[in-house]
Formats: C-alpha cells, sequence, structure tokens
C-alpha cells in the first residue's frame, strides 16, 4: 500500500527479499471484511463483469465508490443475484446488457427501473453495420446510433424513437425478407443456415440490431437516465465510471502482479476493492484483529491435520498399526459352501 516494491523494502528493513517474503505469508490470510449497508437507497448502481482467465468478477459501484463484489466463473444470473441480493433497490441501475445481469435484475428488482449502457448499444450497432456501411439499411442504423448518443433531454429522446419507428417503417419490407435455401447454391449458404433450415431473414443482422433498439425502446431502457431523474439530478447513461474507474484499475493491478497465484490474486483484489468502498477500516487495524494471518493459519492447519487423521489414522500421516481383518461377509460373500478355502 505503500507503494514501494519488496526489494526496496527489505533494503529499508536490512533483510533480504526472500526473508521479507517469508515474514508476509501469513499476511496474505488475513481477509478484508464485507460489509454492506442493507438500508442504503442509493441514486443509481453500475453493474458489470470483467474476466481474469478462468475466473469472472461482477461488481456493483455508485459513480465513486465499490458497494459490493462477487467471484464467480461467468456472469449468470446467480452471480448476479449473489452480487445484489443484499443492497436495497436504488433509483436506477446501469448495466452493459448482458443476459445473466438483465435476468437478475427482474427476479430481485422488478420495479427498479434499468438503463442500457448507451456505448455498448452504439457498439453493437457498429458491429453489425461495419464502420462504413453501403447498404441504406446499414447507413440508416450508422446514423441512428451516432443520433443516439446526441441526445440529451426528453425532447431529443422522443425525437429519436419517432426516427426508430420511421425505420421499421420505411425498410419493412427489407426487415421481413427471406430467402429460401431451394434458391440458392449449397456452396452460397453461410455454414450457420446449412442446418435444418429451409429459410432465413435476408437482412437478419440488421433486422436483429433494430428488433433490439426496438425492444429496449419499449421497455424504457434507452433513456431511463432522463425518464427518471429527479427536477436537477444527473443521472449517468454509461457504465464508464465502473469500466473505468475500476474494472481497468483491477486488471492493471493483476498485470503488474501477473506472477503471483490465483488465491493470492483475487486476495488482492479483494484488498484493492475493500479500499476503495466508500468508508474502509484501516488496514493495519483489520490485520491486527486477525492477529496478522496467524489465526487463519492456525485453524487452516487444525483442519488439515482433522483431515489427515480421518484417512488415515494417524496426525503425522502414519498408517495405523494395527487394523481390523477383512470382513468375513465380504470375503466369503461369492463361495459358496462346498467351496475349501
Amino acid at each position: 500500500m505503500s507503494g514501494h516494491s519488496l526489494a526496496q523494502t527489505a533494503k529499508t528493513c536490512g533483510v533480504s527479499s526472500r526473508t521479507l517474503q517469508r515474514r508476509f505469508k501469513t499476511f496474505w490470510l488475513i481477509q478484508p471484511p464485507r460489509s454492506v449497508d442493507k438500508q442504503r437507497i442509493y441514486d443509481q448502481i453500475f453493474i458489470d463483469g470483467t474476466y481474469f482467465n478462468t475466473k469472472c468478477l461482477v461488481v456493483a459501484a455508485d459513480s465513486c465508490h465499490v458497494i459490493n463484489w462477487f467471484w464467480c466463473t461467468k456472469e449468470s444470473s446467480w452471480s448476479y443475484m449473489r452480487l445484489l441480493d443484499e443492497i436495497a433497490p436504488p433509483q436506477l441501475v446501469t448495466c452493459d446488457g448482458d443476459s445473466g445481469g438483465l435476468k437478475a435484475l427482474r427476479r430481485l428488482w422488478p420495479d427498479t427501473p434499468v438503463q442500457r449502457c448507451i456505448v455498448h448499444v452504439k457498439r453493437n450497432i457498429q458491429r453489425a453495420t461495419g464502420l462504413h456501411p453501403t447498404s441504406p439499411m446499414g447507413k440508416a442504423l450508422r446514423r441512428l446510433s451516432f443520433e443516439l448518443l446526441a441526445v440529451t433531454n426528453l425532447d431529443e429522446a422522443a425525437e429519436w424513437t419517432a426516427k426508430l419507428h420511421q425505420f421499421g417503417t420505411v425498410f419493412s419490407a427489407q426487415l421481413k425478407a427471406r430467402t429460401y435455401v431451394k434458391d440458392v447454391p449449397f456452396e452460397q449458404i453461410p455454414k450457420s443456415k446449412r442446418g435444418n433450415k429451409k429459410w432465413w431473414y435476408t437482412h437478419d443482422v440488421h433486422r436483429g440490431i433494430y428488433l433490439q433498439l426496438k425492444k429496449m425502446s419499449q421497455h424504457g431502457h434507452l433513456f431511463a437516465y432522463l425518464t427518471q431523474a429527479k427536477e436537477g439530478q444527473r443521472l449517468e447513461r454509461t457504465t464508464n465510471s465502473l469500466e473505468g474507474g475500476v474494472n481497468s484499475q483491477i486488471k492493471k493491478l493483476m498485470h503488474a502482479h501477473r506472477g503471483l497465484r490465483d488465491e493470492q490474486q483475487r486476495i488482492a483484489c479483494d484488498w484493492w476493492l475493500y479500499l476503495h468502498t466508500q468508508l474502509p477500516d484501516d488496514p493495519v487495524e483489520i490485520a491486527r484483529q486477525q492477529n496478522w494471518g496467524q489465526d487463519a493459519l492456525a485453524k487452516a492447519q487444525t483442519l488439515a491435520n482433522q483431515e489427515t487423521q480421518a484417512t488415515s489414522g494417524h496426525e503425522d500421516g502414519r498408517p495405523a498399526t494395527y487394523d481390523s481383518a477383512i470382513d468375513t461377509a465380504y470375503c466369503c460373500a461369492g463361495v459358496s459352501s462346498n467351496t475349501v478355502v
């Protein structure tokens, strides 16, 4: 936390780096406390997940501080429910649109308005149309994506919604157009359409993006930051504060300490997240309360000895000196009464 490297700290203390590592070994067993204010109602909460090799970290934060976090293997609805179940429903929740997160929000906070990250929506449109679309429909969608970012008030939001409806009307025929397998040479059929399909939508990518935008608009997920804002209140429309202020910093921390084992990386992340909550306690006092990791070490050793004793019969791992013979019922179960043993 001082910002000094292990080598610098060892030199200051007049010992070698290995000696210092040995002395610090039990410090990895010090766990940051986890406490969430279940009574507090936040104006806006941001949720998102980020991946580290085989691990996934889902985080909930307000615009300035971390609120809660949970380690998992993927962004599932169960993971997000574990993240949010101790937090009171906020005025508004902003997410990137992950299906697991949306499912958890519907179950836990069914009455809480949801704001989809506008930057992610724009990226999805751009991924579908490309940077330089050539078709009129692609160009119209690309233009809608830029105009979506330019919306700043309810009047502009209503105007953009009208343009989306107009897009559906103008390109109605193209959105409904179908291509039939019988009319296309086999080698020209996309691999994804070569199954049992008899037809597919000719402009399925553009159609998919349009239907997504239409669904988000109908559910109020595009402009909730405007419709839910109280007088004089500013609500955010993106998850940038979480992705830039938390996720990217965690990534930098992991890169700087990429030599740590998985469990040590998790503990390092836990401490970083805890120290970025609103009111963290003094880390030195927390370490002192946990006896600098010695209590956790003693507990781990006791559990290990109990497990060893349960499996081998001795604390030091020796096999039992005397043991019962093989069960007679077992050894003779398959032997007939006329068989000579």
